[in-house]
């Protein structure tokens, strides 16, 4: 955290904005995992009291971005291979089939259109590099399939994955060596959403959610640990 600074927050709507600047310095990288989050520090930086930064680290933790245990300092989250294997791909996986095999009468034109705009937008931020803004585009790719069940628990497992996710998602796409990849696994998924039967969707979309997370990461954290 030696050289990242926070914004001064001044007399904005604390906890949210304080929660938000922490977390998006987490998601964008700023903040590595196992950097200490000293309230002191934040507090000088944003040039506020250290109550609305302990109630926003409060609630990254429930979001799992931040870890703290008692009478030790907070530090910003890993994301561990055996979550991402055994917890978040099967969660994210049965999620977006549920949604996709139940509401197949739900994906009109409108939906279509909203997740066209999406491949779009991929397009450009893979063109120019820019990681963060895919990733954000892939995840809102996938959860637009949500959107397709009215039900609200399938938003709130979601809601209580998708930080996960990103931090997975920023880690293992750095190590794509073509970003455009990206651009064809979903403009291959539109297209097959479009024409498809469920089964074959089902097919595609388990391998796409296999590879998407393929755990490149921690393949090459393995290498690294053999030196």
């Amino acid at each position: 955290m030696e050289t990242f600074h926070f914004k001064s927050q001044e007399n904005l709507s604390l906890r949210q904005r304080v929660m938000n600047d922490i977390r998006n310095a987490i998601i964008q990288g700023h903040l590595k995992p196992g950097d200490k989050l000293k309230e002191l520090e934040i507090s000088q930086q944003m040039s506020i009291s250290r109550g609305p930064i302990r109630e926003a680290l409060r609630d990254l933790e429930a979001l799992g971005l931040v870890v703290s245990s008692p009478y030790r300092e907070t530090t910003v989250a890993d994301v561990r291979k055996e979550e991402v294997v055994d917890l978040l791909i099967p969660i994210r996986l049965q999620l977006e089939l549920f949604a996709l095999k139940h509401n197949v009468a739900k994906k009109d034109e409108a939906f279509f259109e909203h997740l066209r705009s999406i491949v779009e937008r991929m397009k450009v931020s893979a063109a120019n590099g820019d990681l963060l803004s895919l990733v954000e585009e892939d995840i809102q790719f996938h959860e637009h399939i949500l959107t397709l069940d009215n039900t609200s628990y399938t938003m709130q497992i979601w809601s209580g994955i998708v930080n996960r996710l990103r931090m997975h998602f920023i880690k293992n796409t750095s190590q794509f060596t073509d970003l455009q990849k990206v651009v064809e696994d979903h403009t291959a998924l539109l297209i097959a959403l479009q024409n498809e039967s469920t089964e074959v969707i089902e097919t595609l979309w388990t391998r796409h959610i296999q590879d998407e997370d393929c755990l490149l990461c921690f393949h090459n954290e393995s290498v690294e640990g053999t030196d």
